[in-house]
């Protein structure tokens, strides 16, 4: 373990030195505090304006959800970003075959940052949760948010072979975020669709105030993962060849 921790602190070294990593880390409490503060104003001046009781209130736990997912999204975003920098310069592959080896390379480049942010997804929405989500819902954002954030890192660094297309497939990949609304407006035969997606197990949970819902995103999660790493094996990519 002592080689991962160090690998990852090389990491965090890595980052500090990238502005624009080091930016998309702070990112999630830069929005956090800007939703926190700038959310009720807005409602309250659209209240003013439309002379109505609420306008945006109904609409609070969206913020919430969205906001749990970003914070997990941004982490594992800049790890994934290491991790192509590294394979194109070949510190990849060459970390594979000293005593850190494959598995503890992927542990400190994914594993570790995605603890980091299922944690401090939780610790952000303590503080700026907009609707006073209670500690249960939480909890539930918070385990499935680490397990879509995981899935993301993957899937940007399963169609990517550089940090430019690393950028583009960021894009794409954060389409799987979308799902985590639909059990406010989707019911029915549909849904069924939907639980393939780790992020929607997050909005259940909201959306059904079953908490419990969460844990079955980083079930879903753990499956993408599974299914991810076994393709790109098989592929001969960049999992197999770190």
């Amino acid at each position: 373990m002592r080689a991962q921790k160090a690998a990852f602190l090389q990491m965090i070294k890595s980052i500090g030195r990238d502005g624009m990593l080091l930016f998309a880390c702070l990112l999630p409490i830069l929005c956090g505090i800007l939703f926190k503060g700038g959310v009720p104003l807005l409602e309250e001046m659209l209240c003013g304006y439309f002379n109505k009781k609420v306008v945006l209130v109904p609409y609070y736990r969206l913020i919430d959800i969205g906001y749990s997912l970003l914070a997990p999204a941004m982490f594992c975003f800049v790890s994934a970003m290491v991790v192509l920098e590294e394979r194109d310069e070949g510190l990849a592959s060459y970390s594979a075959i000293t005593p850190l080896g494959k598995k503890g390379y992927l542990l400190s480049r994914l594993g570790i940052p995605a603890v980091c942010a299922t944690v401090l997804t939780g610790l952000l929405l303590l503080p700026f949760s907009v609707s006073r989500l209670q500690m249960g819902t939480i909890a539930g954002l918070t385990v499935s948010g680490g397990g879509f954030g995981l899935v993301y890192a993957l899937l940007i660094i399963r169609f990517s072979e550089n940090r430019l297309e690393g950028m583009a497939a960021a894009k794409l990949a954060s389409l799987t975020m979308l799902p985590a609304f639909c059990p406010f407006f989707i019911r029915g035969g549909a849904e069924y669709f939907l639980w393939l997606f780790p992020a929607w197990w997050g909005g259940a949970a909201v959306a059904r105030n079953q908490p419990l819902l969460g844990a079955a995103g980083v079930l879903c999660g753990l499956a993408w993962i599974w299914g991810l790493g076994k393709k790109r094996d098989k592929a001969g990519g960049s999992f197999s060849s770190l």
